[in-house]
């Protein structure tokens, strides 16, 4: 009898550990949106390029397994040129991410992670380019019920603009042209401040 009592136990046990982990495996899908702050970046002829600071959407899906997410994110913004209105320039961001889910009580979490990916880029008066991007991103999660999350986030993303497009610009030093798009390897640092739904299944 009391190697069957110990049997139920143990079984009971791991019944309700494999149950917790289970709690926290699933996949998760958010939509959100906010502000974005551009830095300034600077073209091959030392032209200095301010670009308006702007809003932004996005969505992301993530695999998310005891308490860390590993997904795709994905955001939009447009944005222009602060002392030229016509000149628009919009930003396409494609990343992989992984995050670590830091409990704070049982409804509301922090969280930090990394991402890698691509930036595609696309002036209105020039050709679209693809850049290497990657950044850091931290936020606070909070468990509304029935796998219902709303949270808000702070991302940095960093983008080594360097280009060889002769579209608007061209190598002859003794050129005065704008060179309005032309870069060597300027690094293209962005903040978004977001705040979104996210759906846990």
């Amino acid at each position: 009898m009391k190697n069957i009592f110990c049997l139920i136990t143990s079984v009971g046990l791991l019944s309700s550990a494999q149950f917790a982990q289970a709690a926290d495996t699933g996949f998760g899908v958010s939509v959100f949106g906010g502000h974005s702050i551009n830095h300034d970046l600077t073209t091959s002829k030392d032209q200095t390029i301010d670009l308006e600071d702007n809003s932004h959407f996005g969505i992301s899906v993530d695999r998310l397994i005891n308490r860390t997410r590993y997904g795709m994110y994905y955001s939009i913004n447009e944005t222009e040129f602060a002392d030229n209105a016509i000149a628009k320039v919009d930003m396409e961001y494609l990343l992989f991410q992984s995050a670590i889910e830091l409990p704070i009580n049982d409804s509301l979490s922090s969280y930090v992670g990394a991402q890698i990916g691509v930036n595609r880029i696309t002036p209105n008066f020039a050709e679209a380019d693809k850049f290497f991007a990657s950044g850091l991103f931290t936020g606070i999660d909070y468990n509304i019920g029935a796998g219902f999350h709303a949270f808000t986030e702070l991302r940095w993303m960093a983008t080594i603009v360097k280009n060889t497009s002769q579209v608007v610009c061209d190598d002859d030093p003794n050129t005065q042209d704008n060179c309005i798009w032309h870069f060597d390897g300027d690094v293209l640092s962005q903040f978004q401040f977001s705040a979104g739904l996210n759906y846990r299944f």
